[in-house]
């Protein structure tokens, strides 16, 4: 397992080594310290996971996400950051992350989050979700949904619910005795349905547009 680790506080850096220590016997963490050098490393290498914080030198945020899914588009990215309120959350989410971490959580947390996005699933913090697993962001007004053809096939309306509840791709595919490859084509054709470009997005969007019971 390949992991980019980008923060531009060592300490912190090294800290996650000790965490990241125990995701895999055979982990390789690549460290860089700006956004620059983040972009540089992915463009170099293959990756299995980026985390990253959200302010460091170089490019912003959303530049850094935008390029790295333009190199590696099946790359999963968590943010990892002191910031976390719901408009910075969002944010990350509508820039491409699949998870978002605060600096704050527990190394316990830390490694369930980084695995779920590993296994193809999304983390947000709970702070944001709802009692039945739904995300809010109740300081931030949600802007009008474009319009959209949200017709979806009854198996994509089974794979949309399995997901809202934050299973991985394995575990959508057991629930529902289909493939893995399987339940991969209909998530791909519900993000062109809703048009929207991750999982997060896609469980965000499907409650805007009520597709879910």
């Amino acid at each position: 397992m390949r992991i980019l680790l980008a923060d531009d506080h060592v300490l912190f850096r090294s800290g996650m080594r000790y965490i990241l220590a125990d995701l895999d016997t055979e982990v390789i963490i690549q460290e860089v310290g700006s956004g620059d050098e983040l972009v540089q490393a992915a463009r170099d290498q293959s990756y299995d996971l980026v985390l990253m914080d959200m302010l460091m030198p170089g490019m912003t945020q959303r530049d850094v996400i935008g390029t790295i899914k333009g190199l590696q588009p099946e790359l999963p990215i968590i943010i990892i950051s002191m910031l976390d309120s719901p408009s910075v959350i969002r944010s990350a989410v509508a820039a491409g992350a699949s998870g978002f971490i605060p600096k704050t959580s527990t190394s316990e947390i830390m490694t369930e989050a980084i695995r779920l996005v590993l296994a193809g699933g999304v983390y947000l913090p709970p702070a944001v979700l709802g009692p039945e697993g739904d995300s809010r962001f109740p300081d931030e007004e949600v802007a009008p949904a474009a319009p959209v053809d949200t017709h979806l096939t009854r198996q994509q309306r089974a794979v949309l619910a399995e997901l809202s509840l934050g299973k991985s791709n394995k575990e959508i595919a057991q629930s529902l005795a289909i493939s893995e490859a399987t339940v991969k084509v209909h998530l791909a054709a519900i993000m062109r349905t809703l048009k929207v470009r991750n999982r997060t997005q896609v469980v965000l969007a499907a409650r805007q547009h009520n597709l879910l019971a």
